[in-house]
């Protein structure tokens, strides 16, 4: 399993506790394993953290090991979650580079375009 599919994995556990109104704090290792995630506890915070950091779910205060879905998470995983996002960060790679090669084979034909256009000027003035 890659790490978008644990992430968006997780996310959608917490989602799901998010609509049956159960929106406390749980223990990362207790998220992961009802997430039905067979990870160690150590890459369960890490995954957790991600989450954090992208700012898709709260830490408790007073335990950094306790974490709970925040609204933006919940937009998120419902969007399509990291997977899209990455399905979306690919398509959007292919159109710039067809706007980059699109680029290069205009700026070929105006090249092309002035060279001909020099070599009929010296042909008429010089020959």
């Amino acid at each position: 399993m890659n790490p978008e599919q644990k992430l968006d994995k997780v996310l959608t556990y917490l989602n799901r506790e998010y609509a049956n109104e159960n929106i406390k704090f749980q223990h990362s290792d207790n998220i992961c394993k009802l997430a039905k995630l067979d990870i160690t506890p150590s890459e369960a915070y890490m995954v957790l953290q991600k989450l954090n950091s992208d700012r898709y779910v709260n830490v408790s205060d007073s335990n950094q090991w306790m974490f709970q879905i925040n609204y933006n998470g919940i937009v998120f995983i419902r969007s399509g979650g990291y997977k899209q996002q990455l399905k979306d960060l690919k398509r959007k790679r292919i159109k710039n580079d067809i706007y980059n090669v699109a680029v290069g084979l205009g700026t070929l034909l105006a090249g092309l375009y002035a060279l001909v256009e020099i070599w009929k000027y010296l042909l008429a003035h010089f020959c």
